[in-house]
């Protein structure tokens, strides 16, 4: 680091600067190499900047020669290496055709190079597998993480796949720019993802197709990308996350019924529509039971399709659903699910009241059921198999969606709409949000509002990883929420 400052005094010396741009730059560079010795340990070094600084004040004179003299003479003497890696500065351009600010900034770049992480070299997507690595440790399913790598395919596609540290602020401004006018359902329509064809592409169509949402642009491609750099940064390779604050541009217009991506709670009539057609199933089915179990417990399908005997326990005097799977009371196969299930993060891992509605429709003769067919760790829904990704609810989703296009054609309505319902019959109840997102397993974004929540609901934090239990208390509000029966 040292010595490639000390080329820069150099050139800075015979530059001929005004005194308040050697101020300036003498400031400047005081500030960051306090930056880079945080600890003061490197003190050899600073009598050599130290000597550097004052010879910038003035043309090379005898003192200034004598005083770097004496400052290499002293670390020689101190045997402390100084060969660190230093990158090959380009050719100067001639010294009367550059200005006090042309100087400044090529000093700085010199130092912004000289202080790089050795890694901030290599390409984005050379980080990848050691992020899909951490976050598949994590429990991320396999249709997530290939999701994740679509996205930085396209992404890379789009912008390059530079080193990562070339990457500013003006990149990512760029890329949401075009995400922004990203033709909805581009793959099929248009036959490509990509986002520079597919603008394109879609110009010359007779009707346009419309954009994506900025729902979608935010969590599906930002965030991945957000992600990726925040990875960067927790590693110590980047300093800033080129990402932060970027977000989409697009006016959010509440009368666009093209905007499939806002999902709306089944109103009461859709509910009862979509009760009268799942009786139509066989009661031990998952067709049957869907809109039953996730419209009172607010279940994710894959959630719903995983259930087990064993996902059934008493806590609190009362039957549960648990995801949690905390061995308290020393019952082995809690150690053993807990190592299949499937979810969606760490967050989903819960325990929370059954509804006594999904009791009165008879869950627990499904559940006797099922346990003296194949044991206390049986499937409650067996004919649900996995797809490719792992995730048994491919198959449910599609017919589940099915059932709701018969009751209603409007796109803003899904089976997830039963999730839906459930966090919006949360809030008509008044649960507070904590309480909430624990019997939803929600993982808010860090932002600083919910970085706020989670200070203050901390123990419902700790719950979702183990320790402590929920509470009685907490299970009491589950009781304020009304549901409709079959």
């Amino acid at each position: 680091m040292t010595l490639v400052v000390e080329d820069a005094f150099a050139v800075l010396r015979d530059a001929g600067l005004s005194p308040g741009a050697r101020s300036a730059l003498s400031a400047v560079l005081d500030s960051v190499m306090n930056d880079l010795d945080r600890t003061g340990q490197q003190w050899s070094q600073r009598l050599r900047y130290k000597a550097l600084l004052e010879s910038l004040d003035t043309r090379p004179s005898d003192d200034a020669l004598k005083a770097e003299a004496s400052s290499d003479e002293l670390i020689g003497q101190l045997a402390i290496p100084t060969n660190l890696p230093v990158p090959q500065p380009s050719p100067a351009a001639p010294l009367a055709d550059q200005s006090s600010t042309d100087l400044a900034q090529t000093v700085m770049s010199a130092i912004r190079l000289a202080s790089l992480h050795p890694d901030a070299n290599k390409p984005l997507t050379s980080f990848l597998p050691d992020y899909l690595a951490g976050l598949r440790r994590k429990g991320r399913g396999e249709q997530y993480l290939s999701e994740i790598g679509t996205k930085v395919r396209i992404f890379v596609c789009t912008i390059g796949d530079k080193p990562v540290h070339e990457y500013g602020k003006t990149d990512l401004l760029h890329y949401r720019d075009l995400i922004d006018q990203m033709p909805f359902d581009a793959i099929k329509h248009l036959k490509t993802d990509d986002p520079v064809k597919a603008i394109a592409l879609n110009k010359e169509r007779a009707q346009p197709l419309p954009p994506i949402s900025p729902t979608t642009v935010n969590s599906k491609y930002l965030t991945v990308i957000r992600g990726l750099f925040g990875h960067l940064v927790h590693k110590g390779i980047l300093a800033t996350n080129p990402v932060t604050g970027v977000n989409s541009e697009q006016v959010v217009d509440g009368e666009d019924l093209l905007d499939v991506e806002i999902r709306l709670p089944f109103t009461a009539d859709m509910e009862a529509a979509i009760f009268r057609e799942a009786s139509k199933k066989p009661k031990y089915s998952a067709d049957y039971w869907w809109p039953r179990v996730n419209c009172r417990q607010g279940l994710r399908l894959q959630e719903f399709t995983q259930l087990c005997v064993s996902d059934f326990r008493m806590l609190h005097g009362r039957m549960c659903i648990d995801l949690l799977h905390f061995d308290f009371d020393g019952d082995p196969f809690h150690a053993i699910r807990k190592t299949e299930l499937r979810l969606k993060s760490s967050a989903a891992r819960r325990i929370f009241p059954l509804a006594r509605e999904v009791i009165d429709d008879g869950i627990l003769d499904l559940i006797e059921r099922r346990r003296r067919q194949d044991g206390p760790n049986a499937r409650l829904f067996p004919k649900e198999k996995p797809d490719r990704f792992g995730n048994t609810s491919s198959a449910l989703s599609k017919r589940a969606n099915r059932v709701v296009r018969s009751v209603t054609s409007d796109a803003r309505y899904v089976a997830y709409s039963a999730r839906h319902l459930f966090a919006q019959r949360c809030d008509e109840a008044g649960i507070p949000i904590a309480i909430r997102n624990m019997f939803m397993g929600h993982e808010p974004e860090d932002t600083e509002e919910t970085k706020q929540r989670k200070r203050l609901r901390g123990r419902h934090v700790s719950a979702r990883y183990g320790s402590p239990l929920p509470t009685a208390e907490d299970f009491a509000w589950f009781d304020k929420i009304k549901f409709s029966t079959s």
